[in-house]
């Protein structure tokens, strides 16, 4: 079987969150072991540093991480979390998904690229209430992501703002969602649509009695 980064995310979300490990809910497989997983993207981290000519010191310096921590981290004997792989891409100058093995599977050379919907990902956050389902086909540079955001009732990113390089727009098709971004909240129904740079603080939950479901489009500038 062939790693996939999203695969990887569900993987990290369930043992961060719950200490167990999970199957994609379109594989029959297991997904790799955590141990070769965290080898890999260590050794991908590592040539991405070096192809920079960055050091440790500058890279923990630019995403806020301590060296040893990008040392363990490189040799792949500590496992990043979602926050700290945001912030190594963040410092490496590129997309998250740069940060995985460049061995997923390939799509044909032509312009268009195709996401079957029988090939399709989903990241389940169950502490949140949020499920993700990724419209736009996998890249190893994605500058644009496309994904159907559901929300449960009660769920949300939670009382902390985050930030992330970037602009995101959103269409909200079902539901209620209020929206907060540098500290200004917004309430959005079936048919709003909305836009804000990823740079400022923001979060969001579902402000109604049913769940909400929104396009939810994130776009790097670089």
């Amino acid at each position: 079987m062939k790693f996939h980064y999203y695969d990887y995310l569900v993987e990290k979300i369930y043992r961060e969150r719950c200490g167990c490990r999970r199957l994609s809910p379109r594989k029959e497989n297991p997904l790799k072991s955590t141990f070769d997983t965290d080898l890999q993207v260590g050794e991908r981290i590592r040539r991405l540093r070096k192809a920079r000519s960055r050091s440790l010191k500058e890279v923990a310096l630019r995403s806020g991480l301590s060296s040893s921590y990008l040392s363990q981290l490189e040799r792949g004997l500590s496992s990043a979390s979602i926050r700290a792989l945001a912030r190594l891409a963040d410092a490496l100058d590129i997309g998250i998904a740069e940060l995985f093995s460049a061995s997923d599977p390939p799509y044909p050379d032509s312009p268009t690229k195709v996401a079957r919907l029988s090939d399709r990902k989903f990241l389940e956050f169950p502490t949140t209430g949020m499920t993700k389902e990724l419209l736009t086909p996998f890249d190893k540079s994605p500058r644009l992501d496309i994904y159907i955001l559901t929300i449960a009732v009660g769920g949300g990113t939670g009382e902390s703002p985050f930030m992330h390089q970037g602009e995101e727009a959103r269409y909200v098709l079902e539901g209620g969602v209020e929206l907060t971004v540098d500290g200004q909240k917004v309430i959005l129904g079936a048919g709003d649509s909305f836009r804000f740079s990823s740079n400022l603080p923001h979060g969001y939950r579902n402000a109604g009695t049913k769940p909400a479901k929104a396009v939810w489009i994130n776009y790097r500038d670089k």
